[in-house]
């Protein structure tokens, strides 16, 4: 098979489109988080930062005088996981290229097999010329399948853990804004 032939290959261009976008969602998520990271580190040096999520989470705090601890807690739970959620953005996607993209490799491995065995029989020859190709065929799917999915699964995982600590510290910070039950004041900033 050329070399050609072999990137033209359907389950090698799936791949090539799951690689791009699965590396697409990395840098947006990380980007995403880098940012909102640096904008609440901003703010709790003091200086105003817009883009902040514990800005507007404070925000919502603020705008719910006299609200019940307990209505106050339902509600950041709810910005919480709302601002969770759009930290996360696309890592669903990400999460299932990563689990599907060895399996899409396996399925080039497969049909490179049956070419190499298609090949032997079309010309009754089974020197190295004859199934080349599609042994070729069938490593490249298995290793561009490999490549697609570890960094896939990796960047996953790490996001993933990353966006659920920042979900954690917004829940410390807030819970200490909320109105201690004994007097009805806000315990602390």
């Amino acid at each position: 098979m050329t070399e050609h032939r072999l990137f033209a290959d359907p389950v090698v261009i799936i791949l090539g489109i799951a690689s791009l976008a699965s590396w697409a969602i990395i840098f947006g998520r990380l980007t995403c988080l880098r940012l909102s990271v640096r904008a609440d580190e901003m703010l709790l040096k003091g200086k105003s930062d817009a883009g902040s999520p514990i800005a507007g989470l404070r925000a919502e705090v603020d705008r719910q005088p006299g609200a019940s601890r307990e209505h106050l807690a339902t509600l950041l739970d709810t910005l919480v996981r709302r601002e969770k959620r759009r930290l996360e953005g696309q890592l669903p996607l990400l999460g299932a290229i990563g689990a599907t993209a060895p399996y899409v490799g396996l399925l080039g491995t497969v049909i490179g097999i049956i070419q190499a065995f298609q090949a032997i029989q079309a010309h009754n020859d089974m020197s190295p010329a004859v199934v080349s190709g599609g042994i070729a065929t069938a490593l490249v799917a298995t290793a561009a399948g490999l490549a697609v999915a570890i960094p896939a699964v990796a960047a996953h995982h790490l996001l993933t853990a990353a966006i659920n600590r920042r979900a954690e510290a917004w829940e410390e910070d807030l819970a200490l804004r909320l109105p201690d039950q004994r007097t009805g004041r806000e315990r602390m900033e």
